[in-house]
């Protein structure tokens, strides 16, 4: 009885698996058929004339760059009067410290930031090898002994003994 319930079950179990490959008719997309720019096609209600040859296209105006350049200006500055320009001097504001965003992550979370030069050396050990240490022998050896007498066995192998009636898991 309990080998027939087994049976059905991995069978039903089979048949779920097994209905999960199916494509349920579907079709995927044809990677022969992607248009890298998609052409241009104007609908005639909307009377919109078609951009020139070799003019850029208007998803391609709309990037990160010019958004950036229509927020902040392209030209910082150039407007503005001799007050404006002498207040900014003043305020030593030309004087930005470029590691201003680590000490403010410092200060408000105690986050340190770690130089990418730091990290090329611990990641991918760039260095020229000149900061090896050399070991003499006889001084290693005296450390090596020193080590010996104060770990816990003394240097010794441990011999773990297991009792007769115990269990081989603890609390059990």
């Amino acid at each position: 009885m309990k080998k027939s319930v087994l049976g059905l079950t991995a069978a039903a179990v089979a048949a779920m698996v097994a209905s999960g490959c199916s494509s349920n008719g579907t079709n995927g997309p044809d990677e022969f058929r992607v248009v890298r720019k998609a052409p241009l096609s104007v609908p005639p209600e909307y009377n919109l004339r078609p951009p020139a040859v070799g003019e850029a296209v208007p998803a391609e105006l709309q990037s990160d760059d010019s958004a950036r350049a229509i927020l902040f200006g392209d030209r910082v500055g150039s407007q503005a009067s001799e007050g404006e320009r002498l207040l900014v001097q003043k305020a030593d504001a030309d004087a930005i410290d470029p590691k201003i965003r680590a000490q403010v992550d410092y200060d408000a979370t105690g986050t340190l930031r770690k130089s990418k030069s730091l990290s090329d050396k611990i990641l991918f050990f760039k260095g020229d090898g000149n900061d090896a240490t050399i070991i003499e022998p006889a001084n290693e050896a005296q450390r090596l002994e020193r080590e010996l007498i104060d770990n816990a066995t003394g240097g010794g192998d441990v011999v773990i003994e297991r009792k007769a009636g115990e269990s081989k898991l603890p609390g059990l």
